[in-house]
């Protein structure tokens, strides 16, 4: 006298949870990759307006430093001479990985 059973046995479900579980362990490191470098991203955009305001304000500047915070993100623009008239503007921040990032720009004085 055998059963007809229509439902997932023990094993079956273990199997399934098994693999449901192998899966996003696999995928979570990506998704979290995913996540910081799009947050640097927006730091990255953030050092791109910062730098295109401070060459646009370039007159007012002096050689030397300005500190701008930003939440959790400490941006330094750093102003320098360079020959023919030519001036650079830089800015450093660091990331969410802990890298030391930069973007530079130029004007006329």
């Amino acid at each position: 006298m055998s059963k007809k059973c229509s439902g997932f046995t023990f094993i079956e479900a273990l199997v399934s949870l098994a693999l449901l579980l192998f899966v996003t362990a696999f995928l979570l490191p990506s998704f979290t990759h995913i996540m910081i470098e799009r947050e640097n991203t927006v730091l990255k955009s953030r050092a791109q307006q910062l730098l295109q305001a401070a060459l646009r304000e370039q007159e007012d500047e002096e050689q030397g430093e300005k500190t701008v915070t930003d939440g959790r993100i400490t941006y330094v623009i750093q102003w320098n001479s360079e020959e023919e008239g030519m001036r650079k503007a830089c800015v450093h921040w660091q990331d969410y990985v802990g890298r030391n990032m930069e973007r530079c720009g130029y004007a006329k004085r």
